[in-house]
């Protein structure tokens, strides 16, 4: 995830569990264009643990987070790994990456918090020049090559929305889709 992505490694949960695990909103008044929910950032507390920056530490950190019976005091605070508050209701009521994670994994059977990362493309190097021309975030089409590449399969926001409707029904949608 962190070679692929801009390195800035998210983990969705249930506002519930954020709760349990004393993780509060990162600010009071969220002025994110599109709301995403930060949570303070963490690392795990785990004797293995070196800065929290590494793979393996946030790989670490993700997995502790994910556990079941984690607690509050199982992480420390600042940290590398930034948890996000998915809404309750999921896609069918914010349609964010926060939330499609969270329903992923609830509908894989697989827990309810998730790992997220924005993947980005490199650009090209311009000789004389220190930055990139054309890189920046990957859009749809990259993401479905992206996917093809490395055999992950790709879905749409749309398409899981459109699944979850058919199966658990509709809720109303707040705003826009992010």
């Amino acid at each position: 995830m962190i070679r692929y992505s801009s390195g800035y490694i998210c983990a969705p949960l249930p506002v519930s569990r954020a709760a349990a695990l004393h993780l509060p909103q990162m600010v009071t008044e969220n002025a994110d264009p599109n709301q995403t929910a930060y949570a303070v950032s963490i690392d795990a507390v785990h004797p293995d643990m070196t800065t929290g920056i590494s793979a393996t530490d946030r790989a670490r950190t993700c997995n502790m987070l994910a556990d079941p019976a984690a607690k509050a005091s199982h992480f420390r605070r600042p940290g590398h790994v930034l948890p996000l508050q998915a809404r309750e209701g999921g896609v069918r009521v914010r349609r964010g990456h926060t939330e499609a994670a969270v329903d992923l994994c609830r509908l894989a059977g697989k827990g309810d918090v998730g790992v997220i990362c924005e993947l980005i493309t490199d650009g090209e190097r311009v000789e004389g020049k220190t930055e990139l021309l054309g890189g920046g975030m990957m859009r749809r089409d990259d993401c479905l090559r992206f996917g093809k590449v490395w055999g992950i399969k790709v879905c749409t926001i749309e398409d899981l929305v459109a699944y979850i409707e058919e199966n658990e029904g509709k809720l109303a949608v707040e705003g826009k889709d992010y």
